[in-house]
């Protein structure tokens, strides 16, 4: 049988009374309709008179009167709202112009508050002609499905109440046993069909219409059983074999009749939404089943009505969600009330696809969207669901959107009472999936049934607390440290701790406590408060700790700072004291006997110390501590003010030439002159690498203040040289780097360079130094020393009649080079290959004599490790400063040991080296 398809939108507001004020009021507020669309025509509307005392009935009638003048037609009011209100009768439907012309006529008038149409609200159509299959695909986890098996593990709304505010219901079999008492708010028989005006039977009597019968040019449409379409999504019943299954399918729905022929009056819906909610409306009974969500698939082009938002602002304080659908305009859901109203739940449309639906309003006033299906050359494409005589009719539009989420609104109240509608609309967009080919805005996106049940379900589940725990020794000064424990569920507790002497609480809120003084003899204990949203908060106290005992301070020894002489200032160094403050005494001591009076930080030196020894006793008390005392280590025996000596310093000389360097001990009465703990005689003494010297006093002085240790550090700064105002190589200038060290390597006759046909000379700065030349150079460097060559090379590489041959064969001679160890068991030298740097070290370190150079920093490199190969000879070119490597951004010094080195730094070596 083929579905009949419609798709409507409706808004409701609830109304709430004003508050009575005796200060002047301010002129009522104009509030016409505002829209991109076509406004409905009415023919009623609602006025709110200010409420203030000497206001009468004939006021209002007077009031009235001139309206009706101003029209040119009969005004009269049909009755009061819930909130206050009065709704006005006209004896015809006013069009937009008209309307807007009652209205200023009655917001001008001093005894009224405000005044606004009476909007009549209709389905939001789209009528696609094709047929249906029975198929719920809003309900699988994919593409445009809400995944809501997985939140029925979870709930399927057992205990919710959901109001339908629409056009009623009718009975169906599967629906029958989720209905529970509702209403018919029409209130004009017209409208309601039922020849009556409000009663309790919310029973759907039809909405077809004739062409004409809504106004002028309204087109002829059928029946749409629209309320029991938007019931069925909701709470068809499940697992009875039959027809489909409601997204809540142990939900129970309230239907409120508010919808007939042409729509509904936004009057009526107002109030519907405040009954569903469970306030009294006149000439209506209690709601026995108020609701805790409240759908209205329903709306018309406006702005959000003042009576409408009173009944939402009602709502919402009861704790009740208002679900609404965006409607099916195509545009921003912002000219369409009550989608524009504040404090309800917008519901905008998706697909079979998961993208927006083609017919969906948008834009920031949507708070996320669910399935509305789109049956454009696909019926199945729509929403199956119930409809008359027990059938089942696919629909499409918002109006079917809206029943979705209102449904999952009532499984998270199912499983979580306590939420808020607005904690209800946040957990639903925080769990929603994206939406594609939505440029306008779909909120926080796909409603996800399944994930926003997981996460109310977490915040249902009560705290599970853990067990606290102290650790630390209970001692004034000591420090606890407290572990809440393991608290459930993870992730969702947020623990506070407190900490509590004798059962009271302290100001300690830490995860530490440093126990003082107003601890000592207490018990020590820790309360731990799990919180977590919708539970109540559970407080754990830990056991008590042991009886917090006396504390210890913490020192280090104190220690005499001063010569002792006759006449010399010994100054106290009293250590730090922990924890600090403390208070101290101090006691100078002479043999152990305290000094009378001598109890300040000096104490200088007096006849009667002659011979003996000073020390200090330092005592120290603090609240909540054992007293301490320490007594300084003594000093020597105190001498006579003419033996106390002070030392003439070293004099070093870092000559030129390592051979000349030099450091003299001077000749002073009392001081011995040490190096390495050995005594060293006065007068001039050789000097190679690193020398320290040290001042110490001979028996029976002592050492006045000053200084008592000199190091130099003695390296090799080349000859002094002062190089030719011309250059001796074409290709090195004058103002270069490392020119006067390559014109000294010319000058010795330690590099010849190239000599061109024209009799000129190049040296080649920037060229890798082979180690062919780098043996020439070295052997020119010694001297070019006697050296007869043997007959056969000592490298298999090495001809005996080739350039350098003596020279290579004098390195090997000397041990400098043993070049590298072939597989065949001979040696090669690889003349023509450049030196690199690590390589030249050791080189330069051999030719040097090797030598041995104590607290040597054997990391001045950071690109030089312990363990390298020739690391130690890289270390003593930094420490004679023959190379001093480059120094990086950090400030830290590379040497690039694996880089080749050029002609010109070869020079600037060779000039340094010792």
């Amino acid at each position: 049988m083929f579905a009949g398809i419609a798709a409507m939108v409706g808004a409701a507001l609830p109304v709430i009374p004003a508050v009575a004020d005796d200060a002047p009021a301010p002129v009522a507020e104009l509030r016409a309709t505002a829209t991109e669309s076509v406004p409905v025509p009415t023919d009623q509307f609602i006025v709110k008179f200010k409420e203030r005392a000497g206001i009468q009935s004939a006021d209002r009638q007077s009031s009235l009167g001139r309206a009706s003048s101003a029209l040119g037609m009969a005004v009269s009011s049909s009755r009061t709202t819930a909130s206050g209100q009065e709704v006005l009768k006209l004896d015809r439907k006013l069009d937009a112009g008209e309307a807007t012309e009652l209205v200023a006529a009655l917001a001008a008038d001093p005894n009224v508050e405000y005044a606004e149409p009476d909007t009549i609200m209709r389905p939001f159509a789209v009528a696609p002609n094709d047929n249906f299959y029975n198929l719920q695909w809003p309900h699988i986890p994919q593409a445009g499905g809400m995944n809501v098996l997985k939140a029925w593990d979870i709930s399927q709304g057992e205990g919710s109440v959901v109001a339908v505010i629409d056009s009623g219901i009718i009975g169906h079999a599967d629906l029958d046993a989720n209905i529970l008492p509702g209403y018919d708010m029409l209130s004009f028989p017209e409208m309601a069909k039922d020849g009556d005006g409000r009663d309790p039977n919310p029973h759907d009597e039809g909405d077809a219409t004739y062409y004409g019968q809504c106004g002028p040019g309204s087109p002829a449409e059928g029946d749409t059983w629209h309320g029991t379409h938007l019931a069925g999504i909701v709470a068809a019943v499940g697992g009875n074999k039959i027809g489909v299954a409601g997204v809540a399918p142990k939900a129970k729905v309230v239907p409120i009749r508010a919808l007939g022929v042409c729509g509904g009056y936004s009057s009526d819906i107002a109030e519907a939404v405040i009954w569903a909610a469970g306030g009294a409306v006149p000439g209506v009974p209690t709601n026995a089943n108020p609701a805790r969500v409240i759908n209205l698939s329903l709306g018309g082009p406006g702005q959000c009505a003042a009576m409408d938002q009173d009944a939402f602002d009602f709502a919402r304080s009861k704790g009740v969600s208002v679900v609404i659908s965006a409607g099916n305009n195509r545009l921003d859901a912002s000219a369409v009330t009550p989608a524009n109203c504040k404090n309800v739940l917008v519901v905008g449309a998706t697909t079979r696809t998961g993208s927006k639906a083609w017919y969906s309003n948008f834009g920031v006033n949507v708070d996320v969207v669910a399935p509305g299906g789109d049956m454009f050359g696909q019926a199945l494409n729509g929403v199956v669901s119930t409809q008359h005589s027990n059938d089942y009719f696919f629909k499409q539009g918002t109006s079917m959107s809206a029943p979705h989420v209102a449904a999952v609104a009532a499984m998270m109240y199912s499983v979580l009472p306590a939420l808020t509608p607005a904690e209800v609309e946040q957990k639903l967009k925080a769990t929603a999936r994206p939406v594609s080919d939505c440029p306008g805005g779909c909120g926080g996106g796909l409603v996800d049934a399944g994930a926003a049940l997981v996460n109310v379900a977490a915040d249902a589940v009560p705290i599970v607390p853990g067990t606290p725990t102290i650790s630390g020794v209970a001692i004034v000064g000591g420090t606890l440290t407290m572990s809440p424990g393991t608290w459930g569920p993870a992730g969702y507790v947020v623990t506070e701790q407190q900490w509590k002497r004798n059962g009271v609480a302290t100001d300690a809120t830490g995860t530490q406590y440093v126990l003082g003084p107003e601890d000592l003899g207490a018990t020590i204990t820790v309360t731990v408060t799990g919180k977590k949203p919708k539970q109540p908060d559970v407080s754990v106290t830990s056991a008590p700790t042991q009886p917090v005992t006396i504390g210890k301070l913490t020192v280090a020894d104190p220690a005499i700072k001063g010569a002792p002489y006759v006449g010399g200032v010994l100054t106290a160094d009293v250590g730090i004291w922990e924890p600090a403050p403390v208070d101290l005494a101090l006691e100078w001591r002479r043999d152990g006997t305290p000094i009378d009076g001598a109890t300040g930080q000096t104490y200088t030196i007096t006849d009667a110390d002659l011979s003996k020894a000073i020390t200090l006793k330092v005592s120290a008390s603090k609240d909540g501590y054992q007293p301490q005392s320490l007594v300084s280590e003594p000093t020597g025996l105190v001498v006579a003010a003419d033996r106390a000596v002070t030392p003439e310093p070293v004099v070093f000389t870092d000559a030129p030439y390592t051979d000349n360097d030099t450091y003299v001990i001077p000749e002073v009465a009392g001081i011995n002159y040490l190096i390495d703990g050995g005594t060293v005689a006065s007068g001039s003494h050789p000097a190679t690498g690193r020398v320290t010297v040290s001042a110490v006093a001979k028996e029976g002085y002592v050492l006045l203040p000053g200084a008592t240790t000199w190091t130099e550090r003695f390296s090799a700064k080349g000859p002094d040289f002062v190089p030719p105002a011309e250059s001796p190589f074409t290709d090195v200038l004058t103002t270069q780097l490392f020119y006067k060290e390559m014109a000294w390597l010319a000058d010795q006759g330690i590099s010849k360079g190239w000599t061109a046909p024209d009799s000129s000379v190049s040296y080649r700065p920037l060229t890798p130094m082979n180690r062919d030349a780098m043996a020439a150079f070295l052997y020119r460097l010694s001297g070019s020393p006697d050296y007869t060559p043997p007959a056969n090379s000592p490298f298999t590489d090495v001809l005996t009649t080739q350039p350098l041959y003596k020279e290579i064969a004098w390195l090997a001679d000397q041990k400098i080079s043993s070049g590298w160890s072939e597989s065949n068991g001979t040696r090669t030298y690889r003349p023509l290959t450049p030196i690199n740097r690590d390589a030249m070290a050791a080189f330069l370190y051999r030719l040097a004599g090797e030598p041995r150079i104590d607290n040597m920093d054997l990391l001045p490199f950071k690109d030089v490790v312990p363990g390298q190969q020739f690391s130690y000879e890289m270390a003593w070119m930094s420490e004679m400063e023959i190379s001093t490597g480059w120094v990086e951004a950090d400030g830290s010094r590379v040497y690039k040991p694996l880089s080749p080195i050029n002609r010109d730094a070869m020079a600037a070596f060779l000039y340094r080296m010792p």
